[in-house]
């Protein structure tokens, strides 16, 4: 018989906290351990809340990022992007406090240059800078502008 992928009956931020611990003592072992980690608790559990996958899917980005891991990177820096007004909107004082550590953006700007995607890496300096993530980004854009 398969395996039967579990439900939460736990509110969002009791998940999130969850996910919080669980990801530090993987981290504990390196990167690699903290991407398995998340790539796990995502697979086991069907009923995640929405505003909790975009916290997984930040950490997932520097984890993967860690690793060399680029292709999971890039969909963790998207997949972060795709729930990020979900987390504005559910949960904006954990986000609040959790944008001095947040990733995906960062990560997703060095993929994109590397690539040379220009256009996505400004979007996401714009994305930076509309979140409040400060001047550093407006200096990135900046920078990227010239490439072009």
């Amino acid at each position: 018989m398969a395996e039967r992928r579990r439900q939460f009956a736990k509110k969002p931020d009791e998940i999130l906290e969850n996910v919080f611990v669980g990801h530090s003592e993987a981290l504990l072992g390196g990167s690699e351990n903290g991407k398995r980690y998340l790539l796990n608790f995502l697979e086991k559990f069907n009923s995640i809340p929405n505003t909790v996958k975009f916290f997984i899917y930040d950490l997932l980005a520097e984890d993967a990022y860690q690793v060399d891991d680029l292709v999971l990177c890039r969909q963790a820096v998207d997949r972060a992007g795709e729930y990020l007004s979900e987390a504005q909107a559910e949960n904006s004082r954990k986000l609040t406090e959790y944008l001095p550590t947040l990733r995906f953006v960062e990560r997703g700007i060095s993929i994109m240059v590397e690539a040379g995607e220009f256009e996505t890496a400004l979007s996401l300096c714009d994305l930076a800078i509309e979140i409040g993530l400060g001047k550093a980004y407006a200096a990135k854009k900046a920078s990227i502008e010239k490439m072009l």
